[in-house]
């Protein structure tokens, strides 16, 4: 029986599933509901862009592995008739740095990656300086360089997902979810902000930080809120290396682009909610101290850009709600919650999701232990180290 499929959200995550649904010529009608086709204040094209296969839950491993594939071979899946794909997919890996006292974690963890093949390996501060001469290694216990690691113009892939979906028969429509109605327990109509109301078989809730207010609409409570995190794009006064991402324990995050740098530093002070609203001197007090310990060249920058976005936290552990709703309404899937993870595990999403609705289970990768009954039962499934 072919189903009508109601997406609620157009991000990376909405516009993935409704491509791997319609490519499979099964799902019958989809529609994706995005209340603004120019993505102003959306999650996705504020992201770094990084997909890195450094996790500790088998989970978020997997679906990595599976996105690094799929983004590598993207712009020739993706191009449509009229539009080629191009997401600037760079392979320049990922450097996990240990200066927080966690090293044992972070070996721990590795030891799991290379259980499930990922290509990565321990620096020593020696190995580091070697590869990386410009980093400096101090205070630095050890690393995880994980060279095959990438990222991505997440833009663009997202108007990718947009323009393959549509080609394939997904239908786009520019409003709000206000309302929804419970019939029998399941979710018979949606209303919309404009007056319409939608009537569909299954509805998927994909979005991102605004998912808590559109469950709340379903008598659904959702622990995800809006993280609000300011971003940089700097150049340095001096030609380095090519640098891969890199993360620390202390909470830096930066990695090249284009002629210059892009990251900053989490300011865990800064309450859930949305706040866009820049800060005055966090850069220059916080950020760029930062930066000139781990990269001593970058005792010299230019900043160029400051700007904020807002990530869809899940306050319960800090990863994606992913499956079927295991309450009424039954005919609601949720894809949510994936705390700065949106982008590297859409394609993942995409396909579970997927095979979820039209084969009732997880095919290519049990996602299970994501599921929502863990939100209902208050049981944490969370990572260890960086997250």
């Amino acid at each position: 029986m072919r189903n009508n499929i109601t997406i609620i959200g157009g991000g990376i995550i909405g516009t993935s599933i409704a491509y791997h649904l319609a490519r499979t010529g099964k799902a019958g009608n989809v529609m994706v509901v995005e209340r603004d086709r120019t993505y102003a204040e959306a999650a996705t094209p504020r992201g770094s862009g990084g997909i890195r296969q450094l996790f500790s839950l088998p989970e978020n491993i997997a679906m990595a592995q599976f996105g690094l594939n799929f983004y590598k071979n993207f712009d020739t899946i993706m191009s449509t008739s009229t539009q080629l794909a191009s997401i600037s997919f760079k392979k320049q890996g990922y450097l996990f740095v240990s200066d927080g006292g966690s090293a044992k974690t972070m070996v721990e963890n590795l030891e799991q990656q290379q259980k499930a093949g990922v290509n990565a390996e321990i620096l020593d501060r020696r190995s580091i300086s070697k590869l990386f001469p410009s980093i400096n290694c101090k205070d630095i216990n050890l690393a995880v360089y994980s060279p095959d690691d990438a990222w991505i113009d997440a833009y663009s892939a997202l108007q990718s997902f947009r323009a393959k979906s549509r080609e394939l028969g997904v239908t786009f429509l520019e409003d709000e979810i206000v309302a929804g109605d419970i019939d029998n327990g399941k979710l018979s109509t949606l209303r919309c902000s404009s007056g319409q109301t939608l009537h569909q078989d299954i509805v998927v809730l994909a979005a991102g930080a605004w998912s808590k207010q559109i469950a709340s609409f379903f008598d659904i409570y959702l622990p995800v809120d809006p993280m609000s995190r300011e971003s940089y794009f700097f150049r340095c006064g001096e030609e380095l290396e090519a640098l891969p991402f890199i993360k620390t324990e202390t909470d830096l995050a930066f990695r090249p682009e284009g002629d210059g740098y892009t990251g900053g530093v989490p300011d865990w002070s800064v309450n859930a909610g949305w706040n866009w609203e820049l800060s005055n001197n966090y850069f220059e007090h916080t950020v760029w101290p930062a930066l000139a310990n781990r990269v001593p060249a970058m005792e010299v920058i230019k900043l160029e850009r400051s700007w904020r976005g807002h990530y869809a936290r899940n306050s319960l552990d800090f990863n994606a709600i992913l499956g079927r709703w295991t309450e009424n309404p039954e005919n609601l899937f949720i894809a949510t919650g994936f705390s700065g993870h949106g982008i590297m595990h859409a394609p993942a999403t995409g396909l579970a999701i997927s095979e979820l609705i039209l084969t009732n289970r997880f095919q290519t990768i049990d996602l299970t232990r994501f599921g929502p009954s863990r939100i209902l039962e208050r049981k944490p499934y969370r990572e260890s180290g960086i997250i």
